[in-house]
């Protein structure tokens, strides 16, 4: 938001959301005038059986006229790997499929963004796509891009489902790009709790650690604007009550709804109050480092970063007492506190306090420093290399 008070608020996607509202997707490709789907996954969402199970709904004459499935590519990397999304493409355009529907996690669902992004610029390779860290498009030099377009989460985490955002790992250069462009994100979310129950406890953990991280980086935006607060502080607040409820009980419907729900509102909150993330500018350059899941590297990174820079949300101070349940009259205190929260919920939740597991080399330093500080969200808010060096010690454990 401007000194003015002056904003654009952008979210486009039509969502439906609630346990079994995955039955509907041949009907809502039918609305969007799809006829002929290319269903987009990965292999692990295949050996489950979850991306057969959405197949299922396209075959006979469940719904009369509706559209067909006509390809299916499970191979999507964990990193949404350019060269993974470049082979995704050439069986979308080889089966002259119309319309794009993504079953995932984050990786799946921004590569999907990417190939409907490649087939609106008529491109055969996303390198063409990506020619420096950060691609920006906005309305009217873009327009709705043409292709239908459904995203099916299957974790509760990046909110990539309803966000015009993606973030793409470059294997040629070793870097992640940033990509945001207006009507890249689908046109209609189906959250359905049932996608998420199979997701193993670290993994729940992970995701929604992800999405709280998405929460607070955006309360930490001094000048927020009201919208994208108001998805912030209230998606935050869900995560804390039922984050801990589906770790603990995968089957809990009810808790798995509010985690997909508020993981669909931190993440908007984020694309619609774009700023300074120092978390995520970390947690990008240890995932492409290291290959670190982004929800783990989140979770571990979120409490550190608070911890070595207290100075940075010490002007939301209010904000954090009141998501945090936190009390206390110094700012700077209360940012440490609502650190501590953060960590007691990572202990009740089993999920790791660092990166031991890792064994990442302390000959590593250098490359870290480098990476984070090249990051395209240290553009935002460069980090001292100090305090990089300070956090990377502290979250590697040396």
């Amino acid at each position: 938001m401007s000194n003015s008070g002056a904003f654009q608020y952008w979210q486009r996607s039509m969502i439906h959301a609630g346990p079994g509202t995955a039955i509907r997707l041949p009907n809502l490709f039918a609305g969007l005038g799809g006829r002929r789907v290319a269903l987009i996954s990965d292999k692990g969402l295949k050996d489950v059986g979850l991306v057969d199970k959405v197949a299922e709904l396209f075959t006979g004459d469940v719904v009369p006229g509706a559209p067909k499935l006509v390809a299916t590519f499970t191979d999507i990397a964990p990193d949404a790997e350019s060269s993974c999304i470049n082979r995704a493409l050439a069986v979308v355009r080889e089966s002259a499929a119309d319309c794009l529907l993504a079953v995932g996690g984050g990786s799946v669902l921004d590569s999907v963004k990417m190939i409907k992004l490649a087939m609106y610029k008529q491109v055969g390779d996303i390198q063409e796509l990506m020619k420096s860290p950060v691609l920006l498009m906005k309305w009217p030099e873009v327009q709705h891009m043409g292709v239908p377009h459904i995203a099916v989460p299957t974790t509760a985490g990046t909110g990539a489902e309803i966000t015009n955002g993606a973030v793409i790992y470059n294997q040629a250069l070793g870097i992640k790009h940033l990509i945001l462009s207006e009507f890249l994100e689908a046109d209609i979310a189906v959250l359905d709790a049932h996608m998420t129950t199979g997701l193993p406890p670290m993994l729940t953990a992970a995701t929604g650690m992800d999405a709280l991280t998405h929460a607070v980086e955006t309360i930490a935006h001094v000048r927020v604007n009201d919208f994208a607060l108001a998805h912030a502080v209230t998606s935050a607040k869900v995560i804390l009550e039922n984050l801990p409820k589906a770790v603990a009980n995968g089957r809990d419907l009810l808790a798995r709804q509010h985690m997909l729900n508020a993981s669909a509102m931190a993440c908007n909150s984020v694309v619609a109050d774009f700023g300074a993330s120092p978390v995520h500018n970390f947690s990008h350059a240890f995932g492409a480092l290291f290959h670190i899941h982004h929800g783990e590297a989140n979770g571990v990174l979120l409490p550190s970063v608070m911890e070595a820079m207290p100075e940075f949300y010490a002007p939301i101070a209010d904000r954090l007492k009141d998501v945090f349940a936190v009390d206390g009259t110094d700012a700077e205190a209360v940012v440490l506190a609502a650190a501590t929260k953060i960590r007691e919920l990572l202990d009740r939740i089993g999920h790791p306090q660092d990166f031991k597991r890792h064994t990442i080399a302390e000959s590593s330093l250098s490359d870290i420093v480098h990476a984070v500080s090249h990051d395209p969200l240290a553009a935002l808010y460069p980090v001292a290399v100090d305090r990089i060096e300070v956090i990377a010690r502290k979250v590697c454990g040396w």
